[in-house]
C-alpha cells in the first residue's frame, strides 16, 4: 500500500462521506489524517490481526519502503503506537510488537474500576434527569443476555460497555470521561477481547455482572454514592479476574498441547557385544 492509498483508504482512515460532504457546505473541507496516523491505524489493524507477532521487530525501512514513504512518518507512526500500547521503542533496537502482559491487563483493569466508581459517585451528584431511565432499560438487556444466552460474549461485554457508558457520560466529570476513553483505546483493552472470549462465556458469569448491575441501579435509584462507588470497582475487578483466569486455562492449555506434540525420544538401543566387536574390528582394519 502506497502512501497515495492510504490517504484514499476509505472508511478504515477517513471521515464519512456525509461527514465531508457537509463539511464542504458549511465550510472548507475537512483535512484527512495526518499520514503518520494512518500508518500508525493500519499498522495497528496488522497487529491486532496477528500479522505482526507480539515481540516481533518493526524495522522502519521495510515499512516505508512497503507504504513508499520517507522513514519519517514510519517513526512517527512508531511513537503513535507506543503511545497507545501497541509497540514498545528500545533504545539501539528500535520498535517491536509489544508483549501481552496479563500485570498490565490486571492493572488496566482496576484503574478502570477506580474511575467507574468514581463515575457512579458523580453521576449520583450530578442527578440526571433521565440517568435510572437509561440504566434501568441496560440492566433489563443485561439480565437478558444472562437468561437467554443468545448474544456472544463480546456482545454481552459490548452491552456491559454500553451501560458503563451511560454512567461516565452522566457524571459531567469531562476530565474523567476523557480518561476513560483513552484507557479504552489502548491496545491491551482491544487485544483482551479481540481473540477467544475471556469473559462472560457462561451463564453464571453474565448473572454475577447482571446482578451487580442491579445493584448498581438501586444505589443510584436511591441517592447512595457510597455503594454506588464501591460497586463500580466490583464491576471491572470482577471482569478482570475472569480474564486473567482464563488466560491462565489458556496458558495451561497450550502447554499440555505442545507438550503432547513434542517427539517421543526413544532410548538409544545398546549394541550387542558381538555388534560392538565386529565395529572395532572394522574401525582397526580401516586404520
Amino acid at each position: 500500500m502506497d502512501s497515495a492509498s492510504l490517504r484514499r483508504s476509505g472508511a478504515a482512515f477517513d471521515r464519512p462521506a456525509t461527514t465531508q460532504a457537509a463539511a464542504s457546505e458549511s465550510g472548507p473541507p475537512i483535512c484527512a489524517l495526518p499520514l503518520p496516523q494512518q500508518i500508525a491505524d493500519h499498522l495497528g489493524h496488522l497487529i491486532m490481526n496477528g500479522d505482526c507477532s507480539p515481540g516481533s521487530r518493526l524495522k522502519e525501512e521495510k515499512f516505508a519502503e512497503h507504504y513508499q514513504v520517507s522513514r519519517g512518518p514510519v517513526r512517527e507512526a512508531f511513537r503513535i503506537l507506543e503511545r497507545s500500547g501497541f509497540v514498545e521503542i528500545v533504545p539501539r533496537h528500535g520498535a517491536r510488537v509489544r508483549v501481552f502482559d496479563p500485570a498490565d491487563l490486571a492493572g488496566l483493569f482496576s484503574v478502570r474500576g477506580a474511575l467507574l466508581g468514581l463515575a457512579a459517585r458523580q453521576a449520583i451528584e450530578q442527578a440526571a434527569p433521565d440517568l435510572v431511565d437509561r440504566l434501568a432499560a441496560q440492566v433489563t438487556r443485561l439480565s437478558r443476555s444472562a437468561e437467554a444466552m443468545d448474544i456472544t460474549p463480546l456482545e454481552h461485554a459490548r452491552l456491559s460497555q454500553e451501560t458503563q457508558e451511560v454512567i461516565i457520560c452522566s457524571s459531567g466529570n469531562r476530565p474523567l470521561i476523557r480518561m476513560l476513553e483513552e484507557l479504552k483505546s489502548r491496545a491491551l483493552w482491544r487485544m483482551a477481547w479481540h481473540e477467544t472470549p475471556l469473559d462472560f462465556t457462561s451463564r453464571a458469569r453474565r448473572q454475577q455482572s447482571a446482578r451487580l448491575w442491579g445493584d448498581m441501579l438501586r444505589a443510584i435509584e436511591t441517592g447512595d454514592a457510597e455503594s454506588a462507588e464501591r460497586i463500580g470497582r466490583l464491576l471491572l475487578e470482577a471482569s478482570r479476574d475472569h480474564m486473567l483466569s482464563a488466560m491462565a486455562a489458556q496458558r495451561c492449555h497450550a502447554v499440555a498441547e505442545s507438550e503432547d506434540a513434542a517427539p517421543v525420544r526413544r532410548p538409544a538401543r545398546r549394541r550387542s557385544a558381538a555388534v560392538a566387536r565386529a565395529t572395532d574390528v572394522a574401525m582397526a582394519e580401516a586404520d
